[in-house]
């Protein structure tokens, strides 16, 4: 069973374009030109995108722990 993702909406955008891409749409570098990406990259998101589906499109570390988190007393004066 795939896990549920939920994407922000540069996320959807992406998936829109890259549906159109699949369906022949338009091309990886006109979707590249709309997506301000590369051909390549282009390339990479729609063959993750075939793979995985939508859940492909989001980041990897969403929703995890930072591996090095700010100290607690730092933290509290940088993003104030």
């Amino acid at each position: 069973m795939r896990e549920q993702v939920t994407l922000n909406g540069k996320e959807q955008k992406r998936a829109m374009v890259l549906t159109t891409v699949i369906e022949g749409g338009v091309t990886a570098r006109q979707a590249g030109e709309v997506l301000g990406l590369s051909m390549r990259h282009v390339r990479r998101l729609k063959a993750a995108y075939r793979r995985e589906g939508p859940a492909a499109l989001a980041h990897g570390n969403r929703g995890k722990r930072p591996a090095h988190p700010p100290e607690a007393d730092w933290a509290g004066e940088w993003w104030n």
